[in-house]
């Protein structure tokens, strides 16, 4: 996944309402209703009685300033029993099943994950950034069936996303500036691969963006829908003026995501 640093989050544990109100205006829907919808439920839960220890991991490039206290602001926000552990690692690991998590939150470099100790089933961050995305595109779009989505970049987001999108019965293409792992995509799943990434985008009206991006306004639809996980990306002030909606946050869509549907491998 790509590292998030101290200055991409340092909001987030603050913003109780910011990112709820603009999902509403893009969406119609808050983070938690679709991160129940990207899990397969149609009601309110009530995630009270839900345990979360978020776990601080040290191995490889060590903690991300300000990432447990933001996942765990999260978390709460969602309505579940959330705490930083005190300590890290393993240590931190042993406190959470002392304490009788039923959820553990931890992240290193290459995999942040959400694992039930009920089940002993976990959502890693791929999946759930791509529902979340995905989730909050087809909401903006007003559904995708049947619609042309482009997804930039064919990484480990991009390739779930591919599957999300196509199985809700859209159009799906796929472009990377690895021209390879697109084909390698259109190969397994039978969409369509994509080699010039700013034609792909100019002729694409709904967009999901798994890729480090530059967007330039003269090559954004007029009324585009983009939800965008990928970081960092830039947009001019002509892309923002013609988008209909541009659906990011750092970390909250996909950790939401993530949270809900691994607290539900033990509710249904």
């Amino acid at each position: 996944m790509t590292r998030l640093t101290p200055d991409m989050i340092e909001g987030v544990p603050d913003d109780a309402i910011s990112l709820d109100s603009r999902l509403m205006k893009m969406c119609g829907k808050t983070v938690k209703q679709m991160s129940l919808e990207g899990a397969g439920v149609d009601h309110d839960v009530d995630f009270s009685k839900v345990k979360v220890a978020v776990i601080p991991i040290t191995s490889g490039m060590g903690v991300i300033g300000g990432f447990s206290k933001s996942v765990d602001a999260i978390i709460k926000r969602l309505g579940m029993d959330s705490y930083v552990t005190k300590d890290a690692d393993v240590l931190g690991f042993s406190e959470a099943i002392d304490d009788g998590a039923d959820i553990i939150m931890m992240s290193d470099d290459p995999l942040f994950m959400a694992y039930n100790t009920h089940t002993r089933q976990y959502t890693n961050n791929s999946w759930g950034t791509a529902m979340g995305y995905s989730v909050a595109l087809k909401n903006a779009a007003d559904g995708v069936d049947g619609k042309d989505v482009l997804v930039i970049g064919a990484g480990r987001v991009g390739t779930e996303a591919v599957q999300i999108l196509k199985g809700w019965g859209a159009n799906v293409a796929v472009t990377d500036i690895r021209f390879e792992r697109a084909l390698e995509l259109e190969k397994r799943f039978g969409v369509k691969a994509l080699q010039n990434v700013e034609e792909a985008l100019s002729v694409h009206k709904y967009v999901l963006n798994a890729a480090p991006a530059i967007f330039p306004g003269r090559l954004i639809m007029q009324d585009a829908v983009i939800s965008t996980p990928g970081v960092p990306h830039y947009f001019d002030e002509e892309a923002r003026r013609k988008a209909k909606a541009i659906i990011h946050d750092p970390l909250e869509i996909g950790t939401a995501m993530m949270a809900v549907n691994s607290a539900l491998f033990s509710m249904h």
